[in-house]
């Protein structure tokens, strides 16, 4: 089993891999001796003939349930992002509820920038996992009716990015220090179906669909207030402006909210796909990504009509209903292993933002980072599991040791840092309000032959608090490694092992 996730993260597609995972299912459910006999292969599919008409009646409609199941856990991992997506959009919508939470979270009306104040700690609710590299900001746009032009200043003494993904939170573009330098500039995020003139000096960034969010980062390496303070300094020069108001300060601007359809969980045991109808109509698939529509027919889903659960047959209804509770605990099940499991048990992610039609890695992406940079942005492991495969437990004490030279090598402004959460994605409090160890945590201390031992454990090492990374004092919790611009061997199977030392757990 190994072999097929290891080809899933060296790049084998979703369309294969799932044809592979089909042709192993039906080789495990026809005996093995009838393979030498291709009229016992061809018997396994006989049409139901049996004695009674309500027997076969009743074998088509567990067959039709059974069918409905399968396309409707398809369907649900392909348009949850959406709605994960448009969750955020609402949230966005709701003046009132922005006003109330503006100092808890990067939101910001559709169409206007809202910025955090400060690095992430274990008071805030944040829905994805949040890092301690950096301050986030946050922007939702919609272009069915012109573009909009991202203004970017110039940053030359850190690391920075605006992570442009569409609705289903793929990632589309990327503006900052590895994709566009240092120098900033202006950007037009323009929808699929405008075509115009922008003004001199911006570029054209055109997105597949008309809604968009932007997620910028801006890293600090200190941690201190100081640092932050420059940070939210670079964060007011940022800028979103409609192409019909370039030109106005921003006192003179209308910031008027955008005319959406009422998309929204419908009541009943079937509104998931009732939601998702609505959504795959605002937007529909492009390119590649349409061939499932040809599937989903099957169930009533399409991306021009809403879904009518009333015109199903009871068997496709049963099935479906059936697969939106499993899509949930599918996706529960992948978020403790994101990826491939390496030698050491992290798991390693080189799809990262990047999904093409990987809808089971865009799920489950969407669900537990909302936005994942792409590998060449940053490359992620995590893992909730010690060396030897056993869960890691808050009230056990472990050791993360790196020889020398097994740290990971970064572009300028590059860094790593290894972070803890708890069972809820979220930040864990501790008694000396440190969240991560990273390259530049403040007194970190090396073994004299250059390695670098990292205690992870609920107490304090005695004599090596600078290098303690508090855990939860009971229950599972899961490690975060992030590498920020990572160079080549961090991205690639044949060399980032070395970089993937096993969490020892401390007898």
């Amino acid at each position: 089993m190994k072999s097929i996730l290891l080809m899933q993260g060296q790049g084998l597609s979703q369309p294969k891999l799932s044809t592979t995972l089909s042709v192993l299912a039906l080789s495990t459910m026809l005996v093995l001796p009838s393979l030498v006999n291709a009229n016992e292969i061809i018997k396994a599919f006989k049409v139901n003939n049996n004695s009674s008409v309500q027997a076969m009646k009743e074998a088509d409609n567990k067959a039709k349930e059974e069918w409905a199941y399968s396309v409707g856990i398809q369907a649900f991992m392909f348009t949850i992002p959406m709605i994960m997506h448009d969750v955020q959009r609402d949230l966005r919508m709701d003046l009132k509820k922005i006003a109330r939470i503006k100092d808890k979270c990067p939101c910001a009306p559709v169409g206007q920038w809202g910025h955090s104040s400060k690095l992430a700690t274990s008071n805030d609710t944040m829905p994805y996992t949040p890092n301690r590299d950096t301050v986030y900001s946050g922007l939702s746009v919609f272009l069915a009716e012109e573009p909009v032009i991202l203004v970017v200043p110039p940053i030359k003494d850190r690391y920075y990015s605006l992570q442009i993904g569409d609705a289903y939170i793929a990632n589309q573009h990327y503006i900052g220090t590895r994709a566009t330098g240092s120098d900033g500039g202006n950007f037009a995020l323009v929808g699929p179906n405008w075509h115009g003139k922008l003004p001199d000096g911006v570029k054209a960034l055109r997105m597949p669909n008309n809604s968009a969010l932007v997620a910028l980062r801006i890293a600090t390496y200190t941690e201190t207030d100081e640092d932050v303070e420059l940070i939210k300094a670079y964060q007011q020069q940022f800028d979103a402006v409609p192409l019909s108001q370039w030109g106005l300060p921003k006192e003179q601007r209308r910031y008027d909210l955008p005319k959406l359809a009422n998309t929204s969980m419908k009541k009943g045991k079937l509104g998931y796909f009732s939601y998702a109808a609505e959504l795959l109509k605002e937007n529909p698939p492009v390119g590649e990504n349409r061939t499932l529509l040809n599937t989903f027919k099957h169930i009533g889903l399409s991306d021009t009509h809403a879904f009518d659960p009333q015109s199903l047959d009871p068997a496709i209804q049963k099935g479906l209903v059936r697969a939106v509770q499993s899509g949930i605990d599918i996706i529960k099940w992948k978020v403790k292993f994101r990826g491939t499991q390496s030698d050491n048990k992290w798991n390693v992610d080189f799809v990262g933002g990047s999904y093409g039609s990987d809808y089971f890695a865009r799920a489950e992406g969407a669900v537990q980072g909302l936005f994942v940079h792409s590998p060449e942005e940053a490359v992620y492991f995590h893992t909730y599991s010690d060396s030897s495969n056993e869960p890691l437990i808050g009230k056990n004490t472990y050791k993360l040791h790196f020889d020398k030279g097994e740290l990971p090598n970064t572009a300028e402004y590059g860094f790593w840092s290894i972070t803890m959460y708890g069972d809820d994605y979220q930040l864990v409090g501790n008694d000396i309000n440190r969240y991560s160890i990273r390259k530049s945590t403040n007194g970190l201390k090396y073994n004299d032959d250059g390695s670098l031992d990292i205690y992870i454990q609920p107490t304090s090492p005695e004599g090596n608090e600078s290098n303690w990374l508090p855990t939860p004092k009971e229950g599972i919790f899961r490690l975060n490694y992030r590498v920020y611009l990572p160079n080549q061997e961090v991205r690639q199977w044949s060399s980032v092992e070395q970089y993937l030392p096993g969490v020892k757990k401390v007898e």
